[in-house]
Protein backbone atom coordinates (compact mmCIF):
# COMPACT_ATOMS: atom_id res chain seq x y z
CA UNK A 1 0.00 0.00 0.00
CA UNK A 2 1.39 3.33 -1.05
CA UNK A 3 1.81 5.92 1.91
CA UNK A 4 0.94 9.46 2.57
CA UNK A 5 4.73 10.15 2.06
CA UNK A 6 4.66 9.72 -1.18
CA UNK A 7 2.54 12.39 -2.49
CA UNK A 8 3.92 15.99 -2.34
CA UNK A 9 1.16 17.76 -0.38
CA UNK A 10 -0.04 20.93 -0.86
CA UNK A 11 -1.79 23.53 2.22
CA UNK A 12 -4.51 24.91 0.99
CA UNK A 13 -4.86 27.73 3.29
CA UNK A 14 -1.87 29.48 5.65
CA UNK A 15 -1.41 32.56 6.94
CA UNK A 16 1.58 34.82 7.61
CA UNK A 17 1.85 38.37 9.14
CA UNK A 18 3.86 41.10 10.17
CA UNK A 19 2.29 43.38 13.21
CA UNK A 20 4.66 46.31 12.29
CA UNK A 21 4.25 46.06 8.38
CA UNK A 22 0.26 46.24 8.56
CA UNK A 23 -2.28 47.10 10.69
CA UNK A 24 -4.21 44.13 11.91
CA UNK A 25 -7.83 44.01 13.39
CA UNK A 26 -6.61 40.31 14.41
CA UNK A 27 -4.98 38.64 16.32
CA UNK A 28 -5.01 41.07 19.41
CA UNK A 29 -2.99 40.63 22.54
CA UNK A 30 -6.00 38.75 23.78
CA UNK A 31 -5.04 35.74 21.16
CA UNK A 32 -1.39 35.53 23.22
CA UNK A 33 -0.54 32.33 21.13
CA UNK A 34 -0.57 34.00 17.99
CA UNK A 35 -0.04 37.52 18.82
CA UNK A 36 3.76 37.73 17.49
CA UNK A 37 4.72 38.28 13.43
CA UNK A 38 4.96 34.42 11.52
CA UNK A 39 7.32 34.11 8.50
CA UNK A 40 7.55 31.95 5.64
CA UNK A 41 10.85 30.90 7.43
CA UNK A 42 8.42 29.81 10.40
CA UNK A 43 6.30 27.53 8.28
CA UNK A 44 9.01 26.30 6.11
CA UNK A 45 10.40 24.99 9.52
CA UNK A 46 6.66 23.10 10.33
CA UNK A 47 6.47 22.26 6.49
CA UNK A 48 9.94 19.50 6.79
CA UNK A 49 7.90 17.71 9.39
CA UNK A 50 5.44 16.63 7.04
CA UNK A 51 4.74 15.66 3.73
CA UNK A 52 3.57 19.21 2.75
CA UNK A 53 5.31 20.51 0.08
CA UNK A 54 3.45 23.58 -1.49
CA UNK A 55 0.90 26.04 -0.02
CA UNK A 56 -1.27 29.02 -0.44
CA UNK A 57 -1.51 31.73 1.46
CA UNK A 58 -5.05 33.42 2.34
CA UNK A 59 -5.36 36.68 3.04
CA UNK A 60 -5.67 38.66 6.16
CA UNK A 61 -6.73 41.88 5.25
CA UNK A 62 -9.63 42.99 3.74
CA UNK A 63 -9.76 45.20 0.84
CA UNK A 64 -5.59 45.16 0.74
CA UNK A 65 -4.16 44.45 -2.52
CA UNK A 66 -1.31 45.46 -0.57
CA UNK A 67 -1.20 42.23 1.27
CA UNK A 68 -0.87 40.02 -1.27
CA UNK A 69 2.15 41.73 -3.09
CA UNK A 70 3.95 41.51 -0.01
CA UNK A 71 3.69 37.22 0.64
CA UNK A 72 4.51 37.34 -3.66
CA UNK A 73 7.22 39.45 -2.94
CA UNK A 74 8.84 36.16 -0.59
CA UNK A 75 8.05 33.61 -2.95
CA UNK A 76 11.40 33.43 -4.77
CA UNK A 77 13.32 32.56 -1.28
CA UNK A 78 10.21 30.04 -0.55
CA UNK A 79 9.39 28.24 -3.27
CA UNK A 80 6.50 26.54 -1.13
CA UNK A 81 4.20 29.69 -1.53
CA UNK A 82 2.71 28.65 -5.28
CA UNK A 83 -0.41 30.47 -4.22
CA UNK A 84 -2.14 33.81 -2.88
CA UNK A 85 -5.86 34.63 -2.11
CA UNK A 86 -5.99 38.07 -2.01
CA UNK A 87 -7.77 40.72 0.47
CA UNK A 88 -9.76 42.72 -2.65
CA UNK A 89 -12.91 45.01 -2.31
CA UNK A 90 -15.17 43.32 -4.16
CA UNK A 91 -17.76 46.55 -4.17
CA UNK A 92 -14.77 49.06 -5.39
CA UNK A 93 -15.55 50.97 -8.59
CA UNK A 94 -12.14 50.65 -9.70
CA UNK A 95 -12.16 46.44 -9.15
CA UNK A 96 -11.56 45.83 -12.54
CA UNK A 97 -8.17 48.07 -12.65
CA UNK A 98 -7.03 46.01 -9.01
CA UNK A 99 -7.77 42.98 -10.97
CA UNK A 100 -5.95 43.83 -14.30
CA UNK A 101 -2.94 44.88 -11.78
CA UNK A 102 -2.93 41.52 -9.36
CA UNK A 103 -3.02 39.62 -12.69
CA UNK A 104 0.01 40.12 -13.38
CA UNK A 105 1.34 38.25 -10.67
CA UNK A 106 1.18 34.62 -11.87
CA UNK A 107 0.76 33.87 -7.85
CA UNK A 108 -2.33 35.48 -7.31
CA UNK A 109 -4.79 32.84 -7.11
CA UNK A 110 -8.17 34.22 -5.57
CA UNK A 111 -9.92 36.21 -3.67
CA UNK A 112 -11.53 36.06 -0.27
CA UNK A 113 -13.01 38.76 2.25
CA UNK A 114 -13.42 37.86 5.99
CA UNK A 115 -17.44 38.60 6.53
CA UNK A 116 -17.01 38.59 10.33
CA UNK A 117 -15.92 42.20 9.47
CA UNK A 118 -19.17 42.98 7.79
CA UNK A 119 -23.09 42.72 8.43
CA UNK A 120 -24.56 39.30 8.07
CA UNK A 121 -26.14 39.70 4.85
CA UNK A 122 -23.42 41.33 3.19
CA UNK A 123 -22.56 38.90 0.37
CA UNK A 124 -26.30 38.98 -1.03
CA UNK A 125 -26.14 43.24 -1.67
CA UNK A 126 -25.83 44.20 -5.23
CA UNK A 127 -22.63 45.70 -5.11
CA UNK A 128 -20.87 42.60 -3.99
CA UNK A 129 -23.14 40.72 -6.83
CA UNK A 130 -20.75 42.51 -9.63
CA UNK A 131 -18.20 41.39 -8.18
CA UNK A 132 -18.27 38.19 -8.02
CA UNK A 133 -19.65 38.08 -11.35
CA UNK A 134 -16.48 40.10 -12.42
CA UNK A 135 -14.37 37.64 -10.88
CA UNK A 136 -16.69 34.91 -12.55
CA UNK A 137 -15.89 36.51 -15.78
CA UNK A 138 -11.88 36.09 -15.18
CA UNK A 139 -12.41 32.58 -13.74
CA UNK A 140 -10.41 33.86 -10.20
CA UNK A 141 -11.76 31.58 -7.27
CA UNK A 142 -13.83 32.75 -4.48
CA UNK A 143 -12.83 32.01 -0.79
CA UNK A 144 -16.75 32.33 1.77
CA UNK A 145 -15.05 32.41 5.21
CA UNK A 146 -18.45 31.62 6.72
CA UNK A 147 -19.98 31.09 10.07
CA UNK A 148 -23.28 28.96 11.04
CA UNK A 149 -25.67 31.67 10.76
CA UNK A 150 -23.99 33.19 6.97
CA UNK A 151 -25.09 29.24 5.44
CA UNK A 152 -28.54 30.26 4.84
CA UNK A 153 -27.37 33.11 2.26
CA UNK A 154 -24.75 31.41 0.58
CA UNK A 155 -26.75 28.79 -1.74
CA UNK A 156 -28.86 31.55 -3.65
CA UNK A 157 -24.95 33.31 -3.97
CA UNK A 158 -23.66 30.39 -5.63
CA UNK A 159 -26.71 29.66 -7.85
CA UNK A 160 -26.28 33.24 -9.30
CA UNK A 161 -22.41 32.36 -11.01
CA UNK A 162 -22.76 28.46 -11.61
CA UNK A 163 -18.90 29.38 -13.41
CA UNK A 164 -17.75 30.99 -10.59
CA UNK A 165 -15.79 28.61 -8.10
CA UNK A 166 -16.69 28.81 -4.81
CA UNK A 167 -14.65 27.40 -1.34
CA UNK A 168 -15.64 26.79 1.57
CA UNK A 169 -13.34 27.88 4.47
CA UNK A 170 -12.58 25.63 7.48
CA UNK A 171 -15.81 23.77 6.83
CA UNK A 172 -18.08 27.21 7.73
CA UNK A 173 -16.90 26.92 11.40
CA UNK A 174 -19.38 24.71 12.54
CA UNK A 175 -20.15 24.33 16.94
CA UNK A 176 -17.55 21.90 17.56
CA UNK A 177 -16.70 22.72 21.00
CA UNK A 178 -20.24 22.69 22.09
CA UNK A 179 -20.74 19.59 20.15
CA UNK A 180 -23.74 21.04 17.84
CA UNK A 181 -24.27 19.82 14.44
CA UNK A 182 -28.00 20.48 13.47
CA UNK A 183 -28.72 23.31 11.36
CA UNK A 184 -25.08 23.52 10.10
CA UNK A 185 -25.82 20.07 9.12
CA UNK A 186 -28.43 20.29 6.92
CA UNK A 187 -27.08 23.96 5.54
CA UNK A 188 -24.19 22.56 4.40
CA UNK A 189 -25.40 19.84 2.63
CA UNK A 190 -28.02 21.86 0.60
CA UNK A 191 -24.96 24.23 -0.20
CA UNK A 192 -22.80 20.91 -1.21
CA UNK A 193 -25.71 20.62 -3.93
CA UNK A 194 -24.08 23.62 -6.33
CA UNK A 195 -20.93 21.53 -8.38
CA UNK A 196 -19.00 25.07 -7.73
CA UNK A 197 -18.84 24.60 -4.54
CA UNK A 198 -16.01 23.00 -2.82
CA UNK A 199 -15.00 22.98 1.28
CA UNK A 200 -11.67 23.22 2.85
CA UNK A 201 -11.44 20.45 5.38
CA UNK A 202 -9.42 23.24 7.91
CA UNK A 203 -9.50 25.21 11.17
CA UNK A 204 -10.95 22.50 12.92
CA UNK A 205 -8.85 22.44 16.15
CA UNK A 206 -9.81 26.14 17.13
CA UNK A 207 -14.02 25.22 16.41
CA UNK A 208 -13.39 22.93 19.15
CA UNK A 209 -12.43 22.78 23.24
CA UNK A 210 -8.60 24.43 23.10
CA UNK A 211 -7.53 22.70 25.89
CA UNK A 212 -9.07 18.97 25.23
CA UNK A 213 -10.48 18.67 22.19
CA UNK A 214 -9.73 15.06 20.77
CA UNK A 215 -10.04 13.40 17.11
CA UNK A 216 -13.14 11.60 17.72
CA UNK A 217 -14.66 15.42 18.41
CA UNK A 218 -14.19 16.07 14.47
CA UNK A 219 -15.58 12.74 12.50
CA UNK A 220 -19.43 13.62 12.68
CA UNK A 221 -18.65 16.69 10.88
CA UNK A 222 -15.96 15.72 8.33
CA UNK A 223 -17.61 12.53 7.28
CA UNK A 224 -20.70 14.76 6.32
CA UNK A 225 -18.95 16.95 5.08
CA UNK A 226 -17.19 14.37 3.02
CA UNK A 227 -20.69 12.51 2.54
CA UNK A 228 -22.07 15.94 0.67
CA UNK A 229 -18.70 17.62 -1.48
CA UNK A 230 -17.28 13.77 -2.17
CA UNK A 231 -13.81 13.42 -2.39
CA UNK A 232 -13.28 15.84 -5.12
CA UNK A 233 -14.32 18.60 -4.10
CA UNK A 234 -12.69 18.73 -0.33
CA UNK A 235 -9.06 19.85 0.36
CA UNK A 236 -6.59 20.06 3.19
CA UNK A 237 -5.80 23.45 4.79
CA UNK A 238 -3.26 24.03 7.72
CA UNK A 239 -4.89 27.02 9.43
CA UNK A 240 -1.56 27.71 10.30
CA UNK A 241 -0.96 29.63 12.54
CA UNK A 242 -4.27 30.26 13.77
CA UNK A 243 -4.12 25.99 15.13
CA UNK A 244 -1.85 27.23 17.73
CA UNK A 245 -4.25 28.96 19.32
CA UNK A 246 -5.80 25.04 20.37
CA UNK A 247 -2.40 23.96 21.05
CA UNK A 248 -1.63 22.35 17.65
CA UNK A 249 1.31 22.58 15.90
CA UNK A 250 1.54 22.24 12.02
CA UNK A 251 2.45 18.45 11.71
CA UNK A 252 -0.61 18.22 14.91
CA UNK A 253 -3.10 19.10 12.53
CA UNK A 254 -2.11 17.52 9.40
CA UNK A 255 -2.20 14.21 11.01
CA UNK A 256 -5.24 14.80 12.76
CA UNK A 257 -7.02 15.24 9.23
CA UNK A 258 -4.50 12.24 7.99
CA UNK A 259 -5.73 10.37 11.16
CA UNK A 260 -9.81 10.96 10.04
CA UNK A 261 -9.41 10.10 6.70
CA UNK A 262 -7.61 6.74 7.95
CA UNK A 263 -10.20 4.66 6.12
CA UNK A 264 -9.92 6.31 2.58
CA UNK A 265 -8.14 4.78 -0.29
CA UNK A 266 -4.48 6.39 -1.63
CA UNK A 267 -6.29 7.69 -4.52
CA UNK A 268 -8.59 9.69 -2.29
CA UNK A 269 -6.24 10.73 0.03
CA UNK A 270 -4.01 11.93 -3.10
CA UNK A 271 -7.45 14.18 -3.97
CA UNK A 272 -7.79 15.54 -0.53
CA UNK A 273 -4.10 16.13 0.13
CA UNK A 274 -2.63 17.87 -3.27
CA UNK A 275 -5.23 17.45 -6.70
CA UNK A 276 -8.22 19.45 -5.70
CA UNK A 277 -5.99 22.52 -4.16
CA UNK A 278 -3.57 22.17 -7.27
CA UNK A 279 -6.88 22.46 -9.76
CA UNK A 280 -9.29 24.56 -8.10
CA UNK A 281 -6.45 27.29 -7.91
CA UNK A 282 -4.68 26.52 -10.82
CA UNK A 283 -1.22 25.81 -9.40
CA UNK A 284 2.03 25.48 -10.71
CA UNK A 285 3.31 22.65 -8.97
CA UNK A 286 6.97 22.80 -10.26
Amino acid sequence: MCDINEIDCVDSHFHIWDLKNFQYPWPTSAEEAIFQNFSPHDLETNLTKTPVKHAVFVQCLNGTPDEAKWVISQADNYPFIKGVVAGIDLTSPKLPEVLDDMQKYALFKGVRHILDMEKPDWITREDVYKGLKVLEERGIPYDLLLRPPLLKYIPSVVSKFPRLKFVVDHIAKPYIKDKKIEGWREEIAEIAKYPNVYCKLSGLVTEADWNCWKMEDFKPYIDHVLACFGVDRCMFGSDWPVCNLAKADYKTVFDLLQSLLASMTFEDKKKIFKLNAFEFYKLDLK
